[in-house]
């Protein structure tokens, strides 16, 4: 099977023009990290972060649509993946599906651009709105907590305080409505190295062409663990079973998992990845990504640490 035909060759990215650490998403983020420092100096260092990322995509041959940041008070803006998906699959999903998701956080809340919507839409697309679970109060975090394997058809998800079970099934019942061949979802809990729920699963778990890297050691429940390692090494569960490469919460700490596959014009498979994540693998995880795929890492640590997201995001 050609697994390249499921992934793109083309990425958005919102450009930050005001970025400073957000008290309402960090009750829950373990990952980010308040500094005494001028807020427009943070500002100035995150959009240079910014740029340089997305000119070493560009430079790679990978097609970037940019987007600014909407209003100053919204400093998540350059996390658009939470409140945004698109899904395009050959033989499964044709025309472009867009999916709209219900944040957390009132000021992710507000992200929501209807522009981008109706720019990444078309006549022959569809669109799933759950932004009327935010009144509710309920949550699911797009991209940030489901992890789409479309080639074995499923979503492996961390259920936490940003992704909600009940609402993912309800997720899951439109999306299928749309597909050919229906997803499963595969849930389980993680933790960070001091027993803290980890608030979204692309910190720990990210689908490759080839390769699912995950942090076996963030799920404390035996039996849950079992299932993840069944469910991305089966022959019997996987239409194009893929190689599991193991990291540790050393490697999640440095944004290891928070990586993502992508082609350039070339149709030649790219990891894009922070450079404290480059440099945070273990060596013998790194030579395997390098032996697979073309690896773009640049340094977003201003980013990382006062947003506590990295390049995926």
């Amino acid at each position: 099977m050609e697994v390249n035909r499921f992934y793109t060759n083309h990425v958005m990215m919102v450009e930050p023009t005001k970025f400073f650490f957000n008290t309402e998403t960090a009750c829950d983020n373990e990952f980010m990290h308040n500094v005494e420092e001028d807020n427009e100096a943070i500002a100035n260092k995150a959009i240079q972060e910014h740029r340089d990322l997305r000119a070493k995509i560009e430079e790679a041959g990978i097609t970037v649509t940019k987007y600014e940041q909407m209003a100053d008070d919204l400093p998540d803006s350059l996390f658009p993946n939470n409140w945004f998906s698109t899904h395009k699959y050959p033989g499964n999903i044709d025309n472009r599906l867009v999916c709209v998701y219900p944040m957390k956080a009132p000021t992710r809340q507000r992200e929501v651009n209807p522009k981008i919507i109706e720019d990444f839409s078309d006549p022959e697309s569809h669109t799933i709105d759950l932004t009327g679970f935010c009144e509710k109060g309920q949550v699911l975090e797009g991209t940030g907590a489901l992890i789409f394997d479309p080639v074995n058809l499923k979503v492996y998800a961390n259920i936490s305080q940003r992704c909600e079970k009940d609402v993912l099934d309800h997720f899951l019942e439109q999306f299928n409505s749309k597909c050919q061949e229906p997803f499963r979802s595969v849930v389980f809990s993680s933790c960070t190295s001091s027993g803290t729920p980890i608030y979204h699963t692309n910190v720990m778990f990210s689908v490759l062409s080839e390769h699912i890297v995950v942090c076996l050691e963030s799920i404390p429940d035996e039996e849950e663990r079992k299932k993840v390692v069944e469910e991305i090494t089966s022959s019997e569960l996987n239409k194009y079973p893929k190689k599991l490469l193991e990291i540790s919460l050393d490697e999640v700490n440095n944004m290891c998992g928070n990586i993502i596959c992508v082609l350039n014009k070339d149709q030649e498979p790219c990891v894009i990845m922070a450079t404290t994540a480059y440099n945070g693998f273990k060596p013998e995880n790194l030579e395997e990504l390098k032996a697979h795929y073309k690896i773009i890492h640049s340094d977003v640590s201003t980013i990382e640490k006062i947003g506590g997201g990295s390049a995926r995001c």
